[in-house]
């Protein structure tokens, strides 16, 4: 039930989980004391996560190539398009005006070009070269654009607009990648931000598995108080883990790091070493002979392979919580 209850001091779960969990909590003292502790490092985990805000230069650069691009638009000696302003759409008669129009207009409602049949066969009498005598001459009569897929001059009207909108669309994003160079920098910085914040989020459910084990007691490790834990220390039946959310990587030839456990009287002990190396996630396991428990540790980092007999460079220390 340790699982569920994590789950539901995440709020991760379905409704009627989150009743199962409640019903057990009532009678189950270890649950309660889990949640409270998966909510305590929520908590901190919370502020230790820088915020990024994107750089304002990048919708800066994009509306300014959008500015700088010419917008082909229609020639001075060309008909409005259909549509483009209020009342230029044509209109269509109600249907029983189209049936009072006789056979110059069918009864789809569009209006038939001249000198072609009306559906059904010519009307009696009517040579093909005549227009029927409701309707103008071909040359005063106004062509109609075509509302199918084929091409017409509405269609091809409208060719330039779109193209010039298909411009725009273009430069907007060309700019993201072009841009000088600086936006695909910016793009860049913000990948590695996001992969840093996938891969501590990947160390958060770390931490909160292992402290939903019975009898897992933790310390958070801070540069200095009132800082964003750099560390979390899990101990768990004499043998301790430690979580780097922080720490920078060491050079694995060169340097190591120096877990600490500070006794009563504030004299240190060195438990054990590790490394952290770039892209890591998840407990890094501490190996060590000495089970006695600290109620407070430290971290440092120190030249060589091995722990000195007392710390050189303290990076974070923290008490135990209960």
């Amino acid at each position: 039930m340790a699982e569920q209850t994590v789950g539901w001091a995440l709020h991760a779960l379905e409704p009627d989980e989150e009743f199962e969990v409640i019903d057990h909590l009532s009678g189950c003292a270890e649950c309660r004391r889990t949640a409270a502790e998966v909510s305590d490092v929520t908590t901190g985990l919370a502020t230790a996560l820088p915020q990024y805000e994107p750089p304002p230069r990048l919708r800066e650069s994009i509306v300014e190539q959008a500015r700088r691009t010419p917008q082909e638009g229609r020639g001075t000696g060309e008909r409005p398009v259909p549509g483009d302003r209020l009342g230029s759409a044509p209109q269509v008669p109600p249907r029983h005006a189209r049936r009072a129009e006789g056979p110059g207009v069918p009864p789809t409602g569009r209006p038939q070009r001249p000198g072609s049949p009306p559906p059904g066969g010519r009307p009696a009498g009517q040579q093909p070269s005549q227009p029927p005598p409701s309707q103008p001459p071909p040359a005063a009569r106004p062509e109609q654009p075509t509302g199918g897929a084929g091409s017409g001059p509405g269609r091809a009207r409208r060719k330039p607009r779109r193209a010039g909108r298909m411009l725009v669309a273009g430069v907007a994003a060309l700019a993201l990648v072009v841009g000088g160079g600086v936006v695909f920098n910016e793009f860049q910085g913000i990948r590695a931000e996001r992969d840093a914040s996938i891969a501590q989020a990947q160390q958060m459910e770390g931490v909160l598995t292992a402290l939903a084990q019975p009898g897992t007691t933790h310390a958070f490790l801070a540069p200095e108080a009132g800082r964003a834990a750099v560390a979390a220390v899990l101990v768990h039946d004499g043998g301790r883990e430690i979580v780097p959310m922080g720490l920078e990587p060491n050079q694995v030839d060169a340097q190591t790091y120096v877990l600490w456990g500070l006794e009563a009287d504030g004299s240190p002990r060195a438990v054990g070493t590790f490394d952290v190396r770039s892209g890591s996630a998840g407990p890094l396991s501490v190996a060590s002979v000495d089970r006695e428990a600290f109620g407070t540790y430290a971290v440092s980092l120190e030249p060589g392979r091995e722990a000195p007999s007392e710390p050189t460079a303290v990076v974070a220390s923290g008490q135990v919580g209960t």
